[in-house]
């Protein structure tokens, strides 16, 4: 890996870091390019990566991201840290692991289609405060009649994001699999919406077919990000074919991660007593 891409957010301590880095590479013989990279470093929190994710995943090159935000659960290299990066290179000290897409493809009330991927989650809701109704299939067979607020469609690597503050569980990232979480669904005496989070197998298909679909307008976002506002009348969501590539330095400890990310650090600490 010898040509090398930086992507940053335009924060000050992001481009500070950015300056840094670009330097040290430079001085080790490394290039640094807009195009023909071999690696892509992206210098920021989750957002950043998920922006760079959109722009370069068409590439099929590793991602390193380094962690200049608040959360960073994608990132792994401490903005204080960066002569890791020269060592890891250099020792080819590192494990590239693959993480597939979600697939959505929707299909308006005029027959039009739009289709889109997402790294970390899909969300379905309503335009307007008023609830969805959605007929759910599971791999072509009916499985339940929704009316609630919507849903999020997350990957492995996403259940730790929006997915996991609605009531999604946290699912590990390298389980082939993604989940489907409900957002507020509305328990009726007519019918009984899907009111937990569901993991599914990664080859599971699921079709969504809304209801009163001229009436009413339907978000469908990726990654943060509105794919479309328009009236849909059927949503399908599934693994795609195509592959998100990070690099991850020393060995890779999801539970640590998960812990010092998520749970709140001072745990390790009562645990260590």
């Amino acid at each position: 890996m010898k040509n090398i891409t930086l992507y940053s957010n335009t924060k000050k301590t992001s481009l500070e870091v950015k300056d840094k880095l670009f330097r040290m590479l430079t001085a080790a013989g490394y290039k640094v390019v807009s195009e023909n990279a071999d690696l892509i470093i992206v210098i920021g929190g989750d957002g950043t990566m998920l922006s760079a994710i959109r722009r370069y995943r068409a590439m099929k090159i590793p991602f390193l991201g380094v962690n200049t935000g608040t959360l960073g659960f994608l990132p792994s290299v401490p903005p204080n840290q960066l002569e890791i990066i020269l060592e890891l290179l250099e020792n080819k000290d590192y494990s590239i692991q693959s993480y597939p897409l979600l697939e959505v493809r929707c299909k308006t009330v005029n027959g039009d289609e739009i289709d889109s991927y997402a790294f970390n989650e899909i969300l379905i809701k309503h335009l307007e405060p008023r609830l969805l109704e959605v007929k759910i299939y599971i791999d072509g067979k009916p499985f339940n009649y929704f009316t609630g607020d919507g849903f999020i469609i997350s990957t492995p690597i996403g259940s730790t994001g929006y997915a996991i503050w609605a009531g999604g569980v946290a699912t590990h990232s390298e389980l082939p699999v993604y989940q489907i979480t409900p957002i507020h669904a509305n328990d009726n005496s007519i019918n009984r919406p899907l009111k937990t989070s569901m993991v599914v197998p990664i080859e599971t298909v699921i079709d969504f077919s809304i209801v009163k679909a001229q009436m009413r307008a339907v978000i469908v976002a990726c990654d943060g990000r509105k794919v479309t506002d328009d009236f849909i009348s059927q949503i399908s969501v599934r693994a795609a074919h195509k592959e998100v590539k990070i690099l991850r330095y020393g060995d890779f400890d999801y539970f640590e991660l998960f812990r010092n990310k998520i749970i709140d650090k001072r745990v390790s600490r009562v645990l260590s007593d």
